[in-house]
């Protein structure tokens, strides 16, 4: 047990079942999870602090071994586990102590003891080790998080995502967009949640997904590119103007009228260079008559209008063109 720090024990007969439990006992190692799996919150927690108060370096690797493969020592944890709702607060409960420190030496023993776990050789502690190191900011997580990605179950691709998310590391993004493009349902919907958690740090994910073969992936990265507030992708996302798909156009659109001044100037562009076809005038015309500044608004005038116009395909490429050559002068 470390004693680095002298704390008090606030539960005393629960620390001895628990270090029971650590001994080898295996019906102690029962009551503690028996704990873990109420639906007492109160229970649930008495055990949390006495996990907590204890700071054994044995109760963080045989937490991880509990998460990871439903044992505790070197035998099953308990029937409790063949109830689900059980299971997932055991789990709940341990993935919270895991995570959470209550002071420096603490901090240290659990840490160690989840390094050393992502070196072994069973893939399951690895990759519990991974997931909660990575809910912990810490980016050694990372490739181990990659690795459930590509081979875990559906729970712990779960769990990896959300950890991806709270990581906030820009290596996350092109890891969650694996599974955000393989995964379907709750895997697609839960990637694509992190992907816009992590703003800015995505750009570069959303950037190459711009050209993805699926329309859908597309629409999202448009999307996307939206909450990172960065007005150097509006060149890029521009192109979208161009896309086969009205709901890419239309997202795209969308997002551009968003960006203001940026993104007027790379609707400009795409004007400028690409012989005009009726979806992408309607596309272009949607991203500039939706800016939301006047002064914007009154110098794009005379090419709003063009693109109302049956000429249009004449003489907006025409103005526009202009307008982007006088743009930086003006401005």
């Amino acid at each position: 047990m470390n004693t680095t720090t002298k704390i008090k024990i606030r539960h005393p007969a629960e620390a001895k079942m628990l270090m029971d439990a650590l001994d080898g006992n295996n019906q102690a190692a029962n009551e503690v999870l028996i704990y873990l799996s109420s639906t007492n919150p109160n229970l649930r927690q008495i055990m949390q602090i006495t996990i907590h108060d204890l700071n054994d370096d044995r109760i963080w690797g045989n937490l991880l071994k509990c998460l990871a493969i439903q044992q505790w020592n070197n035998q099953l944890d308990c029937e409790r586990r063949t109830d689900s709702d059980s299971s997932e607060r055991i789990d709940n409960a341990i993935i919270e102590v895991l995570t959470g420190d209550k002071n420096e030496d603490e901090k240290g023993v659990k840490e160690a003891v989840l390094l050393k776990s992502l070196e072994s050789s069973e893939p399951k502690i690895r990759q519990a080790a991974a997931v909660i190191l990575g809910m912990r900011g810490d980016p050694i997580a990372l490739s181990g998080l990659d690795e459930i990605i590509e081979t875990g179950t559906k729970t712990w691709k779960l769990r990896a995502i959300n950890a991806l998310a709270d990581l906030r590391d820009e290596h996350c993004g092109k890891i969650l967009a694996k599974i955000f493009i393989a995964g379907g349902g709750e895997l697609h919907r839960e990637a694509g949640l992190a992907l816009r958690s992590l703003g800015v740090l995505a750009e570069s994910t959303w950037v190459v997904l711009l050209d993805h073969p699926d329309s859908h992936i597309r629409w999202h990265a448009a999307r996307g590119l939206s909450e990172t507030g960065d007005a150097r992708t509006a060149n890029v996302l521009a192109e979208g103007l161009l896309d086969e798909n009205y709901a890419v156009r239309w997202a795209t659109s969308d997002v551009l009228a968003h960006m203001g001044a940026s993104g007027v100037q790379a609707t400009l562009a795409i004007l400028s260079r690409h012989r005009m076809n009726e979806p992408m005038r309607q596309a272009a015309f949607h991203a500039l008559h939706g800016i939301a500044s006047r002064k914007v608004q009154k110098r794009i005038k005379p090419l709003v209008d063009a693109l109302r116009g049956s000429a249009a395909s004449i003489e907006a490429p025409v103005i526009a063109q202009r307008l982007l050559m006088e743009w930086d002068k003006v401005e």
